[in-house]
């Protein structure tokens, strides 16, 4: 629906208005219809959640992760991301087993 939305702005900005075509989203009156309105929610929608993904992105930016055939695998975080190297696990533990199963694989 973004994708639909990016489009329409463009066109809206670029060209000029000349009508509207009879169908799915605007009636014989030219007045927007039930879909369009339901169109309309689900991009606002949209636009609302990748507001707030883009906000806590900025809160706790993702790790980074690179591989390459001389290195390998390898696994960096800034201060300020959501995991910062320190956990605390009991060894033993389904999620140390995880953990550390998910470093060698990184190795």
């Amino acid at each position: 629906m973004l994708t639909l939305q990016h489009w329409l702005s463009f066109y809206e900005k670029n060209y000029v208005c000349v009508g509207r075509v009879t169908g799915r989203f605007y009636g014989e009156d030219g007045l927007p219809t039930p879909a369009l309105t339901q169109v309309e929610a689900t991009i606002t929608r949209g636009l609302e959640a990748n507001k707030l993904e883009l906000q806590e992105k900025q809160t706790f930016p993702p790790c980074n992760a690179e591989w390459s055939a001389a290195r390998g695998s390898r696994l960096w975080c800034s201060q300020k991301s959501s995991w910062n190297g320190s956990l605390a696990l009991a060894p033993g533990s389904l999620k140390h087993a995880c953990y550390r199963l998910t470093l060698q694989f990184l190795r």
